[in-house]
């Protein structure tokens, strides 16, 4: 079953200062499948998935974020466990 739409989704992406282009690339998606999963017409586990990984980038030292963002906007993906 699918979420409902969850605006909620997209402002905890837009208060990272995040674009959907930058959180596609940095999870391995096309960035119909980031609007999908905001929209609330995703699977649940892609749901949980984004839910889960914008929960690791909040938990993040802004610069950390900061340096995340720039490789994923180089077209790198997010790499979380490397930063501890």
């Amino acid at each position: 079953m699918n979420k409902p739409k969850q605006p909620a989704l997209s402002d905890r992406r837009r208060q990272l200062g995040a674009s959907r282009e930058t959180m596609a690339a940095g999870l391995g998606l096309a960035v119909e499948a980031v609007k999908a999963i905001e929209d609330g017409a995703a699977s649940d586990q892609e749901y949980d998935r984004y839910n889960t990984w914008l929960g690791r980038i909040e938990d993040l030292p802004a610069d950390v974020r900061a340096r995340q963002f720039l490789a994923a906007g180089k077209g790198g993906r997010f790499d979380i466990e490397g930063q501890d």
